[in-house]
């Protein structure tokens, strides 16, 4: 695995100041390559709050590289969903645009993202996460 993902819930989890968010941020970029999200993840960033918190969470995610959705990481995310098919889309289509580029997934999803599957790093939990 070459860099790293970020999944929606890192993301919005730095944006509420949650400091395990920003240290997990700090640590990828200091890993010497650029820091990626899915524009799945872009999405689901800016679906939250009103136009002042959009407005913020624009330039937030300004530093991050966008991961478009191409074909190959589509197919990917289809396969992901044929093997688990509990999976959402918007959840395989994240998966799927690390897996395609080779990078490490960092999320605290491990309902659907064990913490021990390959290609995913969960940094930190909430207490509200589910086990």
């Amino acid at each position: 695995m070459s860099g790293y993902s970020f999944d929606a819930n890192i993301l919005i989890d730095a944006l509420w100041d949650h400091p395990p968010a920003h240290e997990e941020i700090r640590r990828a970029s200091a890993s010497g390559g650029r820091i990626w999200i899915s524009r799945m993840a872009w999405i689901e960033v800016l679906s939250k709050g009103d136009e002042s918190l959009v407005r913020d969470a624009l330039r937030f995610l300004a530093r991050f590289s966008i991961d478009e959705v191409d074909e190959e990481t589509a197919l990917r995310a289809a396969s992901l969903r044929r093997e688990r098919p509990r999976l959402k889309s918007l959840d395989a289509i994240i998966f799927a645009s690390a897996q395609v580029r080779g990078r490490v997934l960092i999320t605290r999803n491990t309902r659907d993202f064990p913490a021990q599957m390959p290609g995913i790093r969960v940094p930190y939990r909430l207490e509200r996460d589910p086990i």
